[in-house]
């Protein structure tokens, strides 16, 4: 499970800003990697890169959803500067 998968659906609350682009979209589950990883101490790049694949797989449909959404560049700000899976998905709320 990742917070992405929650994450990128709960983008459609906000009804202001702008569209999400496709960067946007792939920076939040980047972001939900690196902290995935973070949070259970993998330093292993390829299993990092191993996982990120999976996810990014699993997460495609939701992807191109999530470039229908609209996102702030203070929500974008949020994504960028959070530093656990907690703090992300309180952005994207």
């Amino acid at each position: 499970a990742t917070a992405s998968f929650g994450s990128l659906g709960s983008l459609g609350g906000l009804g202001c800003g702008r569209r999400a682009t496709p960067a946007d979209c792939r920076l939040i589950v980047d972001k939900s990697v690196e902290l995935q990883a973070k949070e259970t101490s993998e330093t292993d790049p390829a299993v990092i890169a191993e996982r990120a694949k999976r996810i990014r797989a699993a997460l495609e449909g939701d992807i191109h959803e999530c470039e229908s959404r609209r996102v702030t560049d203070k929500t974008m700000a949020c994504v960028q500067a959070a530093s656990t899976t907690q703090e992300l998905e309180q952005c994207l709320r």
